[in-house]
């Protein structure tokens, strides 16, 4: 960042074309000081920037002392180790700032009185100034000049006792030796002042920089100053919060609507638990605020406010069939493992809703074909009793699946034909083929699976051969006749029989 160069008519120096910090201030300080030489006239100072709502911004020059220069110029810079100044703490209790007292004798001070440590115009030196001189100083010259009352009164905001206090002097108007919190105020600035380049001038020595670099003057300090927002009061809506003592009654209470046995729930306490911090963690985000902001310039109000829909009870219900399908972890570590470990002909026996679907459900897959697994099942039974979920949703995923694995049969499960319809004749055949025990064959065997799932369904002769390959057909007695029937043709052709 290269600030702009400081000749005759160019524009005034802006604070933010310098660095942030103390030197940023010292330069800036030091370019104003320099333009002031070249394009103020004698009977004119420089005046201090007037704040606007976008910001701190310029004005033209108008006649206000911001940088008080009495005092005699010095350069004794041991006196910023030797203890000839002394730093006081103030008492933050009545919002007193540090400050710098120090004997004065040509001011005829014999006791350490406060002080103001200013730099020279130059920055090679400084100066040492009773704090009260420089006050009443600053207060004439704000008499004189009263465009600059509130400029001064915003600037110095921070440093009144109290919001009241600020808002007081603001509307007192003109500045009068009744304005006391505009004199406390002040004084406190002036304080803070010198106690900041008393520091710095304690480092420039320690670093054996004998010049006036990171001090600030009057003017710079108070460009510098950034006012907090005018007074805000913040109200938080806590309507429609849920007690911890009802989410964890909701929550068995769906346990055993869901699950029937909350014995089957791993942990059902520290899952219900969990529910809870969830449910209070998320209202927390959504909890509704309002604020309202007074601003003393322009004795206006302004008021927000930020609401947000709290959990509806078909999330709350979501949540909870989630934390007892899937448990729950927290740092990494399983608090529960909710049923996914519970088997589910002890869901089925429990008599709940998920054990119930459980049921439907498997009873409906073994009729179209299609094979799932019982936790993929579970889950199934699950959803099916989530909010807007339903049994009849899971069963359509189903036909689904079904109509994609046999696509020969397709249209027909379409018209609603299941596939146990059709595969119960293979299943038929196969068993009598085989000479099997009526139930030993179901719709997931090798030979029915292979006849359902082609392209096209295979006729009864081709799916018998299909049959006949298989090796246990031999043992049957209905191959053993067939074999027996054919050797005696073989004889009979020969004339060996008969």
């Amino acid at each position: 960042m290269t600030p702009p160069k400081i000749t005759k008519g160019s524009p005034r120096p802006r604070r933010k074309d310098y660095p942030q910090g103390a030197k940023g201030d010292a330069a800036f300080s030091k370019a104003v000081e320099q333009w002031n030489k070249l394009n103020v006239t004698p009977n004119q100072t420089p005046s201090a920037p007037s704040v606007t709502q976008q910001g701190v911004v310029e004005t033209k020059p108008v006649e206000t002392t911001t940088r008080t220069q009495s005092g005699q110029v010095r350069t004794d810079w041991n006196i910023f180790t030797d203890g000839s100044l002394n730093i006081q703490e103030g008492d933050a209790e009545v919002g007193q700032t540090p400050y710098v007292t120090a004997r004065l004798p040509e001011y005829g001070e014999r006791a350490p009185t406060p002080v103001v440590i200013l730099p020279s115009m130059d920055g090679n030196g400084f100066t040492i100034v009773p704090r009260e001189e420089i006050l009443q100083t600053i207060i004439k010259d704000i008499q004189r000049n009263p465009n600059n009352i509130n400029y001064w009164k915003t600037q110095l905001k921070d440093y009144y006792k109290s919001d009241d206090a600020f808002q007081r002097s603001l509307r007192g108007g003109p500045v009068t030796d009744k304005d006391t919190d505009f004199v406390f105020a002040l004084r406190s600035a002036l304080g803070q002042i010198g106690a900041n380049n008393f520091s710095a001038g304690a480092e420039n020595v320690s670093r054996n920089q004998l010049n006036a670099s990171g001090f600030y003057d009057i003017n710079s300090w108070l460009t510098s100053r950034t006012p907090l927002p005018g007074r805000q009061s913040t109200s938080t809506s806590t309507r429609n919060f849920t007690l911890k003592a009802d989410a964890i009654a909701d929550f068995m209470r769906e346990v055993q609507i869901q699950v029937g046995d909350p014995k089957l729930v791993d942990n059902v306490k520290e899952l219900a638990e969990a529910y809870w911090e969830k449910v209070r963690s998320e209202e927390m985000k959504r909890m509704g605020r309002s604020t309202s902001t007074y601003d003393p310039i322009t004795g206006k109000t302004v008021s927000s406010s930020t609401g947000f829909q709290m959990p509806s009870e078909q999330q709350l219900r979501e949540w909870r069939i989630g934390f007892i399908t899937k448990g729950a972890v927290s740092k990494d570590k399983v608090i529960s493992t909710g049923i996914r470990n519970v088997k589910p002909i002890d869901l089925q026996d429990a008599g709940g809703d998920i054990g119930d679907n459980y049921t439907k459900l498997k009873g409906y897959a073994y009729e179209y074909g299609v094979k799932i697994s019982d936790e993929d099942l579970k889950m199934k039974a699950a959803e099916a009793s989530l909010p807007g979920g339903s049994i009849d949703e899971q069963k359509r995923t189903i036909q689904l699946a079904s109509r994609a694995s046999y696509k020969a049969l397709a249209p027909y499960i379409e018209g609603g034909l299941k596939v146990k319809d059709v595969a119960s004749q293979f299943m038929r055949m196969k068993a009598e083929e085989l000479e099997l025990a009526e139930g030993a064959v179901d719709i997931f065997d090798a030979d029915v699976q292979a006849a359902l799932s082609g392209d096209k369904l295979p006729g009864p002769n081709d799916y018998l051969m299909a049959v006949r390959a298989n090796p246990a057909w031999r043992f049957t007695k209905k191959a053993n006749e067939s074999a027996a029937g054919f050797v005696d043709t073989l004889l009979k052709m020969w004339g060996k029989v008969g």
